[in-house]
């Protein structure tokens, strides 16, 4: 009896197929398909990418190729014709956009427009958030901040940098912040961020400095 059922539902299962072939055919073509558009698609993105990284590295070249012989008039020139072609990039998504607009911004911080800079930077900051160059972007945003005085935001930026554990000079982000808590008159906030750092990194240079600034505000009375 369970052989008869079986060779029964063998049948009705091959009847079902041979009439619906023509549509299992397609559909298992159109997933072939899809497949191979998602190869050739990934293929071209690493491609571009590639493409895109090379790009940047060659400006990056030549804009510092044997620079230490050329005058402020030609170092200007080349930082100039560097921003043109990097900001060609700028708007792209991913790895190749976040570089490009570092780029972006470590050119504009040298001309000392840091406003723009800081705009780089942030858009830096977000196209690359899932990697390790966001707490370096952070950094380097909070210093552009600092230029412009604006230290509220340049205190957010700061921390960001120093929470972020892949950040290899977290202890200097840290001792920026509590310098710029200093700076707001944030005594308090400035003692507990150079203990944190005094604590937990106690060999660092930063935390060298940290516990000098702890010494100096307890001698001018500024905390207890």
């Amino acid at each position: 009896m369970a052989d008869y059922e079986e060779q029964t539902a063998s049948k009705k299962l091959a009847g079902f197929i041979e009439k619906r072939k023509v549509v299992f055919i397609a559909v298992l073509a159109a997933l072939v398909c899809a497949l191979v558009c998602y190869i050739i698609a990934a293929s071209v993105m690493n491609k571009n990418k590639a493409k895109g990284l090379q790009a940047l590295d060659e400006i990056t070249f030549e804009m510092t190729d044997k620079s230490s012989d050329l005058s402020d008039a030609e170092i200007a020139s080349r930082l100039n014709t560097g921003f043109e072609k990097a900001s060609a990039y700028a708007k792209k998504g991913g790895i190749v956009g976040a570089r490009a607009n570092m780029l972006c911004a470590d050119i504009t911080y040298q001309q000392k427009k840091y406003a723009e800079s800081a705009d780089y930077w942030k858009a830096a900051a977000e196209k690359g958030k899932k990697t390790y160059l966001a707490p370096l972007c952070y950094f380097n945003l909070a210093a552009c901040y600092e230029e412009t005085g604006n230290i509220d935001d340049a205190a957010t930026y700061y921390k960001l940098a120093a929470d972020d554990n892949s950040f290899v000079v977290k202890t200097h982000a840290k001792f920026s912040y509590g310098r710029v808590l200093e700076a707001k008159g944030d005594f308090a906030g400035a003692a507990a961020a150079y203990t944190e750092l005094n604590d937990n990194f106690s060999d660092d240079s930063w935390a060298n400095l940290a516990k000098s600034r702890l010494i100096a505000l307890k001698k001018d009375g500024k905390i207890e």
